[in-house]
């Protein structure tokens, strides 16, 4: 037979070859971009971590020439209690005296997610009452050590303490949970003026010290917790059942797939 023939045939109907069925071929995939004002997408997410809560405390009975007890956790947003702990800081004021400092009951009472360009931050705010850093002083009397008493006041206050959590909203499974969580914990660590005229020079020394290691110890397990798999999943679920209820109401069963920050909006990519 004449290829000629056999290809012009068609052609001459009016049928191309892109005009037959290609059978198993996959459906095509339906897709929608919706723009969502980023102070909405900042709502599910205050709804996602406002039972979030920080407890930082190692003060207890004493045991010895010892106050340490460790109290502390992090309740993560998907419930689970996350317990840490921190030392008891030692200082050396002379070659027989010593002072302990213990955190005592430090706690979060409040948490508010906000925008911040492409990122959500939700920040957590400590409680300020009363000296949230106890002190102990013990000395050295012939060979051993005991507790002594303070003459002076020696505890510490923490200020304008608060822990930001810097998050970029990402799709996940089918929702809006994060990823690249950075951890940051600030507060103004303030001894009384009486013991740093007594003991000049140990009072930065003493500052410095808890407010690094304080730092370190908030910020690596807040960090680690966040990493869970767990944690973004009920975070996703959370965003989700918030936005069901607004932008998103009347795109049951649609996944998303995509999301990304475009002006005061996060253009929320949905596929069904």
């Amino acid at each position: 037979m004449n290829l000629q023939k056999v290809i012009a045939a068609p052609i001459a109907l009016g049928l191309t070859l892109g005009s037959f069925p290609v059978f198993n071929s996959p459906a095509h995939a339906k897709s929608i971009d919706v723009p969502i004002p980023k102070a909405v997408v900042a709502t599910g997410f205050n709804a996602a971590f406002n039972s979030m809560k920080v407890r930082v405390d190692n003060y207890g009975k004493k045991q010895g020439t010892s106050w340490l007890q460790n109290s502390s956790y992090i309740l993560l947003p998907n419930g689970v209690k996350k317990s840490f702990a921190i030392p008891e800081y030692t200082f050396n004021v002379t070659k027989t005296r010593k002072l302990k400092y213990y955190v005592d009951d430090f706690n979060t009472s409040s948490i508010k997610a906000t925008v911040n360009g492409n990122r959500i931050q939700a920040t957590a705010y400590f409680e300020s009452q009363g000296e949230e850093v106890k002190a102990k002083c013990i000395r050295r009397r012939l060979k051993k050590w005991g507790e002594c008493k303070l003459k002076m006041e020696r505890d510490i206050h923490l200020n304008n303490s608060r822990i930001s959590t810097s998050l970029i909203p990402v799709a996940y499974k089918g929702s809006i949970s994060y990823a690249s969580p950075k951890v940051d914990f600030k507060t103004d660590v303030r001894i009384p003026n009486r013991l740093c005229k007594a003991f000049k020079g140990i009072c930065k020394h003493i500052e410095g010290r808890i407010n690094k290691e304080l730092t370190n110890t908030i910020e690596s397990n807040l960090s680690s917790g966040l990493s869970s798999t767990a944690v973004r999943s009920k975070v996703a679920s959370t965003v989700r059942n918030s936005l069901n209820k607004t932008y998103l109401k009347k795109y049951k069963g649609w996944k998303v797939v995509k999301i990304y920050s475009k002006g005061n909006n996060f253009v929320v990519r949905l596929s069904k």
